[in-house]
C-alpha cells in the first residue's frame, strides 16, 4: 500500500465551509480512480487540516494525478485556496490488520453462553 499525507495551507473560517464541502465532492469525483483504497480528511487540534490518501501503489497515485477527475478537483479548490496543500508519500511497511468476526475478537464468539 502506497500512502500520501497532504498538508493543506491554513483555511479561514469564511473558507471552512466551502473547503469541507469541496472535499466531500472530490472524494466523490475521485471515487472510480483505478486504485484508490480510501481518503480522508483530518482536522488537527491547533485547527489546520490534512488529507490521508491511501493508495493500492506509487504508479496508481501518480496515475490518479493526471486524471480529468483530478485536473478538476484541483482547479475547484484553487477557487477556495490560494495555495494547494503539500503531500508527503509513504511505502506502507508493516500494518495492523482489522480484527475479523462479529465479536469484536472477544472470546467465545457470537451467540456463545458463557
Amino acid at each position: 500500500m502506497f500512502v500520501a499525507m497532504a498538508h493543506f495551507p491554513t483555511v479561514s473560517l469564511a473558507q471552512e465551509r466551502d473547503f469541507i464541502e469541496w472535499f466531500s465532492w472530490s472524494n466523490e469525483q475521485l471515487r472510480e480512480i483505478e486504485g484508490l483504497e480510501g481518503r480522508r480528511l483530518l482536522r488537527a487540534t491547533d485547527g489546520t487540516y490534512s488529507a490521508l490518501v491511501e493508495h493500492q501503489s506509487a504508479e496508481t497515485f501518480a496515475a490518479m494525478h493526471t486524471s480529468s477527475a483530478a485536473v478538476k478537483v484541483h482547479a475547484h479548490l484553487a477557487e477556495i485556496l490560494d495555495e494547494g496543500p503539500r503531500a508527503t508519500t509513504y511505502e506502507v511497511v508493516t500494518t495492523l490488520s482489522p480484527v475479523q468476526g462479529c465479536c469484536g475478537g472477544g472470546h467465545g464468539g457470537c451467540g456463545s453462553q458463557a
